[in-house]
């Protein structure tokens, strides 16, 4: 699996999110959407929206799943 964070400083949301990461087992990759515009597009491509947090996660066989909500993020990362 793969985790793919898409979040900008300035949102206190993805902040609350960031500052969980370390406390996960897992590696999640960082996507700023304000210092990198094609993060932003990739995510409006796949789900329609630009809000942030957003949490892309691919399986194995490419399957991507894209969730939202700070507190959903935190609980489904603390949980692997």
């Amino acid at each position: 699996m793969k985790y793919s964070l898409y979040y900008h400083n300035m949102c206190p949301f993805c902040l609350r999110v960031l500052s969980a990461l370390p406390s996960v087992k897992v590696n999640v990759e960082k996507r700023d959407v304000m210092r990198n515009p094609e993060f932003r597009q990739q995510q409006q491509k796949a789900t329609g929206r630009t809000t942030v947090p957003c949490l892309l996660i691919e399986n194995e066989a490419g399957k991507e799943e894209w969730m939202y909500e700070s507190a959903d993020i935190i609980r489904f990362l603390k949980g692997l």
